[in-house]
């Protein structure tokens, strides 16, 4: 049995056992991550894994649960325990799947998978780190030490199927390469970093990009100063204002439980313009909730 058919039986099994409504996602893949500091190899971990989820609703209760036993006796305790807590659980009035309708696929290759990063030797990605690393350590004399650089890789795939009549997969792959040099000059010493992600090795950054990015980003903060308390405006670096404008979204469930400190504010100015709140309906094929959220858009 494939593992798609085999999400199909859990939802099955689930609705067999009671479940009105029941959802189920399982996963697959491997993962590789190594670091170096000062040229040596510090850790390395390559390991693979799977495992299965599934939420059942009884009514308006839910309950979930996960197991990495893909037997079948390790599925029916995994619908069980999820069967279990359903039947303990408080009423959710938003609890329930997409509407059949809300469901479907995108045409065309969204590009998350690339067979370079499963195709990758695992000399080859130390070997990437220590050229990040040592691209670092080149670049000028007050970099005399390093916290390390690091290659990661992932390759995997997601399965998933629903009570509404939906079923199907994807493959993800992502690599990862960083570096984190320290710069010193006297008694002064600062670090920083730079790194890359894709989906695809070849759309990486090459290895002494990294290092020489990281490298001035750490230079740059020797000599940094204190600034009195005062009133002015502030432009932040794109990476910490992309950051910031990711903590500043609310989470849905709790909007539309209403125990959000901004539930009931959606249009409401939270910036200056031309950033405003907008409510956008949240739809997903694999979720646990279909609810009103709030996105922050162009005004």
């Amino acid at each position: 049995m494939s593992l798609q058919e085999l999400a199909g039986e859990v939802v099955r099994l689930a609705l067999n056992e009671g479940a009105t409504d029941a959802e189920c996602t399982i996963s697959e893949g491997e993962e590789f991550s190594a670091s170096v500091r000062m040229g040596e190899v510090e850790s390395l971990k390559e390991a693979g894994a799977r495992g299965a989820g599934v939420r059942v609703l009884k009514g308006k209760r839910s309950g979930s649960a996960y197991t990495s036993d893909l037997s079948r006796d390790g599925i029916a305790r995994m619908v069980s325990s999820a069967l279990e807590l359903a039947a303990i659980t408080s009423e959710d009035p938003h609890a329930g799947l997409p509407e059949a309708s809300e469901l479907g696929m995108i045409d065309g290759d969204l590009e998350l998978y690339c067979d370079d990063v499963a195709q990758l030797e695992t000399p080859f990605k130390i070997e990437q780190a220590r050229q990040a690393e040592k691209a670092a350590l080149d670049f000028d004399r007050r970099i005399a030490n390093s916290e390390g650089a690091s290659f990661d890789s992932h390759a995997g795939a997601r399965y998933f199927a629903n009570s509404r009549g939906f079923s199907g997969s994807y493959r993800t792959s992502s690599c990862l390469m960083s570096a984190v040099p320290v710069a010193s000059d006297g008694e002064k010493m600062e670090r920083d970093y730079w790194f890359s992600v894709a989906r695809s090795y070849s759309r990486l950054e090459e290895p002494a990009y990294i290092g020489r990015k990281a490298a001035e980003r750490a230079l740059r903060r020797l000599g940094a100063r204190k600034v009195p308390t005062q009133r002015v405006p502030v432009v932040f670096e794109p990476r910490t204002a992309r950051s910031m404008l990711d903590h500043s979204q609310p989470c849905t469930p709790f909007v539309a439980a209403m125990t959000s400190v901004i539930a009931g504010t959606i249009q409401s100015a939270r910036s200056r313009p031309p950033v405003t709140q907008a409510s956008r309906r949240v739809a997903r094929t694999a979720s646990s909730r279909t609810a009103t959220g709030t996105a922050t858009t162009p005004g």
